[in-house]
């Protein structure tokens, strides 16, 4: 009799691990779009990042929380109403507000944590992004790692990344848009055009210089490069991450009578105008009617310093627009109404200052700013050199490294400008290659082509924008776009270095 035969066993049921493994095998061999092996090095980079920041922690690096700042509004309103408090902020852009209202509600008791962890993440990017835009330019991995990893260690990236500043996550964003911006334009999809305006959108959302323009610039680019078959996708990617943009500078504009994201625009204008004119002159154009008041009174003066030019019954039907003072901090609140009439003022001001002394103007832009824009980037707060500076516990733990840093870019052979001053002659070969690339339009450069385009035009808005209508703190705002210096160099220099490679082999292949 043959003995009964047991029944097959179920499949053993794969793991969590056996499972997460299988994933990771599957979308590592779809190859992405930049590089193929970056799937399976994307966890030894956050590894050496990781470790980079555990080093730095070591030194003595700590992350500076400051709520302090004017462009925040008081936290208290912030933790307990924030939608309330975002929509009736006009003085400056809402996307810090956004992030501290939601770092208030989410972790209160570990603030300095949770900020911490948004700016470790904001490196990251950063640090991941630089190492595929370096592929892209035609880096190897090795070099792209090395450039990367050169970058995230500069003493600006570490102060801007240990610092509640907008600054660090407007570069990582900007970063994380040329790469969508190249990713878009060979994929050709709606969802890639979306996800590109979206981060433009949030850069528009938290600094004022990434404005309406400069996002009508970007739909204009996209329909510019993409292929003719693909461009109605450009524009309904764009659709929504537009109107969200737009909305911004309607509510701004139908509550407060201001077209922008800020209505500080005029007072950023006058520190490269009336506030640059000798005390004297300034004073009598004040008494001859050609500067309003306003024009004596610094643009950092507490709203006190203005009660005089108003009724003593000023009130103003918006919340958070009467206090002088912000409770939670006892510091000056600059979102209070009356800034909207002297910031008005202080516009008239400036085009008065440049209509009557343009000679002035320019040689305050082409003088100071563009200079000051491209001395080091962690000297830019006015209290500096007092321990009130933003650096100053950084300075403390690696004050020797940036002065070698600085004493290097910095000095030589323009001092205060240092090595920036070749900037300009690997900015027109970046748009000789562009344009040579376009027209050629090889497929093998295009990327490469379209990315240093990207890159070109953000420095030139960047730079140009902060040149012309402010000034002091110029030298942040060029960290911005320093990721895109670092790339059009790069790239200058490969090109140069396969230029005397080519010509080598060929003087080896003439007959002696």
């Amino acid at each position: 009799m043959m003995a009964e035969q047991a029944p097959p066993l179920p499949p053993l049921r794969p793991s969590a691990l056996q499972r997460v493994r299988a994933r990771w095998r599957e979308l590592a061999a779809r190859r992405p779009w930049v590089d193929g092996a970056l799937t399976r090095v994307h966890l030894p980079l956050l590894a050496l990042f990781a470790a980079s920041r555990l080093a730095l922690q070591a030194t003595g690096i700590r992350f500076n929380l400051d709520l302090a700042w004017m462009f925040l509004a008081d936290p208290a309103a912030l933790s307990s109403h924030l939608l309330e408090t975002v929509f009736y902020f006009h003085a400056f852009a809402p996307g810090t507000n956004i992030l501290t209202g939601l770092l208030l509600k989410i972790a209160p008791d570990h603030l300095q944590t949770a900020a911490a962890t948004v700016f470790f993440a904001s490196g990251y990017l950063l640090f991941v992004s630089m190492f595929q835009l370096a592929r892209v330019i035609g880096l190897g991995s090795r070099a792209a790692l090395l450039l990367s990893v050169a970058f995230s260690l500069l003493p600006q990236s570490i102060y801007f990344e240990n610092l509640y500043l907008y600054t660090h996550l407007c570069t990582s964003l900007s970063c994380l848009a040329a790469l969508l911006f190249v990713r878009a334009l060979r994929v050709g999809s709606w969802r890639a055009w979306l996800a590109f305006y979206a981060t433009c959108t949030g850069l528009g959302w938290l600094y004022t210089t990434y404005h309406l323009l400069w996002f009508c610039m970007m739909v204009g680019g996209g329909l510019l490069l993409a292929d003719r078959g693909r461009r109605r996708r450009v524009l309904l990617g764009a659709a929504a991450p537009a109107a969200l943009f737009v909305a911004l500078y309607l509510k701004n504009y139908l509550v407060f009578g201001v077209f922008g994201a800020t209505t500080w625009g005029g007072a950023n204008l006058t520190l490269a105008t009336t506030h640059r004119m000798q005390p004297a002159l300034r004073e009598r154009w004040i008494r001859e009617g050609k500067l309003s008041p306003f024009a004596a009174i610094s643009v950092f003066a507490p709203p006190d310093q203005y009660l005089r030019f108003f009724p003593a019954d000023l009130h103003f039907p918006w919340p958070g627009s009467n206090e002088l003072w912000r409770p939670s901090l006892r510091e000056p609140n600059y979102n209070h109404g009356l800034f909207l009439a002297v910031n008005r003022q202080r516009r008239e001001d400036s085009l008065e200052f440049i209509r009557s002394r343009p000679r002035d103007y320019v040689a305050t832009v082409l003088g100071k700013n563009l200079p000051g824009l491209f001395g080091s980037s962690t000297h830019w707060h006015p209290r500096d050199a007092s321990p009130k500076a933003p650096h100053y516990q950084h300075r403390q733990a690696l004050g020797a490294y940036e002065r070698a840093y600085d004493a290097l870019v910095h000095r030589l052979p323009i001092r205060g400008v240092g090595l920036y001053a070749l900037l300009p002659i690997f900015c027109a070969w970046a748009l000789r290659s562009v344009w040579r690339g376009f027209r050629r339009r090889e497929p093998a450069r295009g990327r490469r082509t379209e990315l240093l385009a990207f890159c070109l035009f953000q420095v030139c808005f960047v730079v140009g924008a902060s040149c012309l209508f402010t000034s002091q703190e110029a030298s942040r705002y060029r960290y911005g776009v320093e990721p895109f210096i670092w790339l059009i160099v790069t790239a200058g220099v490969l090109a140069a270095r396969q230029r005397v490679a080519r010509r080598a082999r060929e003087l080896d292949a003439q007959p002696a």
